[in-house]
Order: C-alpha cells, then sequence, then structure tokens
C-alpha cells in the first residue's frame, strides 16, 4: 500500500489494489478457464466414448456365408413385419487385419435407432473376415459387398426400394460400382478412392492399396477410364461425397474426378471437411459426418 500527503491540511490518501495484486487474481482467472475447458473437453470425449459403446452394443452379430467363404457382419435395427424400412450397408476402408468393428458400426448403430433404418456393417475378406488379404482381388471385395447387399435385400422388413450405401475410401470406390450392380436409392461417399481398371480381377489389391497408385490418382481421368467413374456416371439417383481438406492418401483431383463423372451436377452434394485427414480421428468431424449422413437420408425415413 502507498501513502500520499496533498494539501496545506495533509491530507492523507492510501492507495490500495496494486498491479500485483491484479496480476495475480488475472492469472487466477485464466487458470480457471483452464480447468474449466479441460474439464468441458475431458467430458465431452468420455461422453462420445459412451455414445460409442452404447450404439455399437445394439448390433447383431451376423455370419453370412456362401459355398466357398464366410462373411462376419453387424445388423443394426429391428425389422418390422408390418412395415418395411429403409436400410443402409455401410462399407469401410481399406484395414487389413482381424479387426471387424470399425467405425461405422457406431455410424450404423446411431442411424439405426434414431431414424428407424435397417443399417449393415461387412468386414471384407482379409479385413476382419478370414481371407488372405496378399492374395484378393478387387473382383472379390466386390463380390463380398454384393453379398452384403443380397444378405440385407434378402431381409423381411427391409425396403428393397430404400436401400441406401455409405461408402469410405475403398469403401466408396466399391459402393460406386456396386451401383451398376443392383439398385441403390442414395449414395454417400467420403474421400472415395479409385484405381485404374487394370489388375481389378487378376493382381492382388494390396499391390494398388495406400500411395503405391498415388500417380494415377492425382491425374485426370474421364468417367470411362474407370469402374467406379462410370458406374458414378450411369447412378441415376441422389449422391452426396465429402473430402477432407488434409487428406493424406485421397488428393483433391481425385475428388474433383469423380464430381465431374456425374452425369446430372444437380444430383451431387458436395462437403469439404475443414482441417481433417483421411481418417476421422477427431470425435468432433465424426459426429459432423454422422449428423450429414442423417441428414442426406432423412427423407426416407
Amino acid at each position: 500500500m502507498r501513502q500520499r500527503f496533498y494539501g496545506e491540511n495533509k491530507l492523507l490518501v492510501k492507495f490500495i489494489n496494486e498491479p500485483q495484486s491484479m496480476e495475480v487474481k488475472t492469472i487466477d482467472y485464466f487458470q480457471t478457464m483452464l480447468i474449466v475447458l479441460s474439464t468441458f473437453f475431458v467430458l465431452g470425449i468420455a461422453g462420445f466414448i459412451f455414445y460409442i459403446i452404447y450404439y455399437t452394443s445394439r448390433g447383431t452379430h451376423i455370419l453370412m456365408q456362401n459355398m466357398d467363404y464366410k462373411l462376419k457382419a453387424r445388423m443394426y435395427g429391428e425389422s418390422d413385419k408390418q412395415k418395411t424400412k429403409p436400410a443402409i450397408i455401410f462399407l469401410s476402408g481399406w484395414n487389413p487385419g482381424k479387426l471387424s468393428w470399425t467405425t461405422s458400426d457406431f455410424y450404423a448403430g446411431f442411424i439405426s435407432k434414431r431414424m428407424n433404418f435397417i443399417c449393415l456393417t461387412v468386414a471384407l475378406r482379409g479385413m476382419g473376415s478370414d481371407g488372405n488379404i496378399n492374395n484378393l482381388k478387387r473382383s472379390d471385395f466386390l463380390n463380398d459387398s454384393i453379398m452384403a447387399y443380397d444378405f440385407l435385400s434378402g431381409i423381411e422388413g427391409v425396403d428393397k426400394s430404400q436401400i441406401n450405401l455409405v461408402g469410405e475410401s475403398f469403401g466408396g470406390y466399391l459402393a460406386c460400382i456396386l451401383t451398376s450392380k443392383r439398385l441403390v436409392k442414395k449414395l454417400t461417399l467420403r474421400v472415395p478412392t479409385d484405381f485404374p481398371d487394370k489388375g481389378f480381377a487378376d493382381t492382388p489389391q494390396i499391390k494398388f492399396a495406400g500411395l503405391l497408385t498415388q500417380e494415377w490418382k492425382m491425374q485426370k481421368h474421364l468417367y470411362s477410364d474407370s469402374y467406379a467413374l462410370d458406374a458414378l456416371h450411369n447412378y441415376k439417383g441422389n449422391i452426396l461425397i465429402v473430402s477432407s481438406e488434409k487428406d493424406e492418401f485421397i488428393p483433391l483431383q481425385t475428388i474433383e474426378n469423380y464430381l465431374c463423372a456425374a452425369k446430372d451436377p444437380l444430383k451431387i452434394e458436395y462437403q469439404v471437411m475443414k482441417g481433417a485427414g483421411h481418417a476421422l480421428l477427431n470425435p468432433f468431424r465424426q459426429w459432423k459426418y454422422l449428423k450429414s449422413i442423417g441428414r442426406f437420408n432423412s427423407d426416407l425415413s
């Protein structure tokens, strides 16, 4: 505290609230705000994890099989014999290994609960289902996708005229080609990849995966240059394409090739996720993408 005397009567004025005490209060304020924000962040992450566990736990494990192999899958939602429901098949990206669960299971669980859809996620061979990833070709994975579609369309209670596809990365590539083989109401593609037609049926896909065909993907292609682009060109339904601003694997040119391949531009909705990479690791971006899927398909529920 400082003291000063003014006037003839030596008026004593005491100065309090020194600057250093102000500084201390400022530091305390920022520390408090940091604690509050950190708490909200932790609670937000914890809440998101709870949502994932809650919605994915609602899935029913399915084992699809034909004469040659079996596929693991999960079905979300309950069929109603009295009233048919729209359905969505989720096709995930390239993920070799034995893990059959992906973020698509969270999306499927949420959509089935909130929108009353029947949803199916499928683990392709070598990516959650039995199969040697070193030998499997793109034609094999397409057959897996067709098998999943036929299984879902055969479930009583599924509206066969309203089966939709959601594909991410390699799953987006397969989803496009699947539209040329089966009836698809709406198509959602997030960071769809593309490949040259050469090797589709006779070369293991592992030789094309990742950055191995990056130079080809960075080139401009006509719709007739790949099976996926050609299928998209001939597709007559509505399309949602979602790209990532900072995608490490899918060049912007690949996305532009997909956009240009569509015969009717008015049927395409295009979104760019600012700051996002190829994989949506940020739960807030996952939530934003999930809301886009729901809104795009909301007129079917």
